[in-house]
């Protein structure tokens, strides 16, 4: 099945249903079915074909689901960059995937303006948000809502064409891209679908960017399949969610654990009636024991966490409405099998620790232009999390720790090597280490120890920040930069990353 269709079969069950809303507009579903076509149509008038990569740089605005769809139906892979990126992180993106088409939202256009173009090969622009300055090269994108219908080729592509590539962090320097076909996209939304119950009467709140797998691959897709409504806010405060909520009587939501805390704390303050929710999700990063029992109190439901990555989108869950184990990721998803193996890939007995492995139909079809890194990752079938865990008698997963080195600030994931590579940049440092250290709200929080060159003037804390900033997400910049004589070396010579993760668990218990 091919995933542009889905809209399609939604639409022709109930035309008339509202589909999306964000902000004061919404479209129904025959209105967005009629919509993305035009943008379809038009964005092969432009010269996009199948298989060709669109880059989508852009919060979450209306457009960032029409270019997804618009895609789809043509057969064109989306390749949503973070919205988060600075130009040096969407210029690697854009440069590794081979996009050739760049649709960008006016508030990432200071990011975009400085890229090449010409040598990155990006054949058309379109700017979302404003009117593009002459000769910039830019188009509007509302040119693209006006395009020629009769103009889109009728689908020749099977179910095992290339549908997304999305960018994520992990244990390299540069993130991998993770690609999804159209046959795991429809597997993930029945999957999706059955295990969270969704429905035509659902009214679904997306809190969550859309450039990351949860809210597309985890929300909105499923949201479409099964004919409920979808309402998008960008970045929401705790207050905005809870009037989002009270105003479209939101059935379902899902939050990152350090926003779910923000929300606690203000529904406390501000008892409301949230008694529209029927169910709440939680998934990006451990839900702390004291935050389940507060939410239960102040919104009258258990949260449900999940369990997922963008390789093999959510694979386990807290049963919505069944027994939880709080503290557990839960149980595997219909048609999703997950095990714990040792380093030979061996499954383990019941309460031994080890690998969280994933086989099921919605996992990756690999990494783009990595055939190593996606041989190491899935072994006969099953897909290696990275993450370390067991699983009890009952059958409830248990995330223990990280087998990969990578932080996770706020659900976000951040590779050390990355953050190191710009450090390394200025030209004061000889060489740095960082690590994640524990925060109550966020999980974790990027800091950087420094070894600084002999013979030179070194730079403040917040002189290093400055340099940090410009180059990658504010999400990755480190919270403290801590300067050591020389960093710790094991026997091989390089960075001894066991003696810095327990000297930054002295630093937080110093704190």
């Amino acid at each position: 099945m091919m995933f542009g269709q889905v809209l399609r079969m939604t639409r022709q069950r109930n035309p008339g249903k509202t589909a999306l809303i964000v902000g004061g507009k919404q479209w129904t579903y025959a209105e967005l079915d009629d919509l993305t076509d035009r943008v379809a149509g038009a964005l092969f008038a432009s010269g996009v074909r199948a298989d060709d990569r669109v880059a989508l740089f852009m919060p979450n605005c209306p457009e960032l689901i029409f270019s997804y769809l618009a895609c789809f139906k043509l057969g064109a892979i989306a390749v949503p960059l973070n919205h988060r990126y600075r130009q040096m992180e969407a210029e690697y993106a854009l440069a590794h995937s081979g996009s050739t088409t760049l649709v960008v939202h006016a508030d990432k256009l200071a990011d975009a303006q400085g890229l090449p173009f010409a040598r990155l090969g990006i054949a058309r622009l379109f700017l979302i948000g404003e009117q593009p300055k002459p000769n910039s090269g830019f188009r509007p994108f509302a040119t693209l809502l006006n395009g020629d219908v009769s103009a889109l080729p009728a689908p020749t592509f099977d179910d095992w064409q290339l549908a997304t590539i999305m960018y994520t962090s992990g244990t390299t320097a540069k993130p991998k891209g993770v690609v999804h076909s159209h046959e795991t996209l429809w597997n993930c939304v029945q999957i999706q679908t059955r295990a969270m119950d969704y429905t035509a009467d659902d009214v679904q709140l997306i809190s969550t960017s859309a450039c990351h797998c949860a809210a597309t691959y985890g929300q909105i897709f499923p949201n479409i399949f099964a004919g409920g409504t979808a309402v998008k806010v960008d970045a929401p405060t705790p207050a905005e969610v809870v009037d989002a909520i009270v105003t479209h009587r939101v059935t379902r939501c899902q939050m990152l654990p350090a926003t779910l805390q923000d929300l606690v704390e203000y529904i406390e303050q501000h008892p409301t009636d949230l008694s529209s929710l029927r169910s709440f999700f939680a998934g990006g990063d451990v839900v702390p024991l004291d935050t389940h029992t507060r939410f239960r109190a102040a919104a009258g439901i258990d949260v449900a966490e999940v369990c997922g990555m963008t390789e093999a989108i959510t694979f386990c869950v807290n049963p919505p409405f069944g027994e939880k184990r709080l503290g557990s990721i839960g149980k595997p998803l219909s048609g999703v099998l997950v095990r714990i193996a040792d380093k030979a890939g061996r499954e383990l007995p019941i309460d031994s620790p080890g690998e969280i492995q994933i086989k099921s139909p919605s996992n990756m079809v690999g990494y783009w232009n990595d055939t190593l890194q996606t041989a190491a990752t899935i072994r006969h079938g099953w897909l290696g999390s990275g993450d370390i865990g067991r699983q009890d008698a009952d059958g409830y997963f248990w995330f223990i720790g990280r087998k990969k080195e990578i932080i996770i600030r706020g659900g976000s994931n951040i590779s050390p090597l990355e953050v190191e590579e710009v450090v390394d940049q200025h030209p004061a440092v000889h060489t740095s280490g960082v690590v994640g250290m524990p925060d109550a709200r966020l999980g974790q929080v990027v800091i950087a120890y420094v070894a600084m060159r002999p013979d030179v003037t070194a730079p403040t804390e917040d002189e290093l920040r400055a340099f940090v900033a410009e180059r990658i997400s504010a999400y990755k910049v480190p919270e403290r930069f801590i300067v050591l004589p020389n960093l710790p070396l094991n026997a091989s010579n390089k960075i001894d990353r066991k003696q810095l993760h327990a000297r930054v668990l002295t630093d937080a218990r110093a704190r």
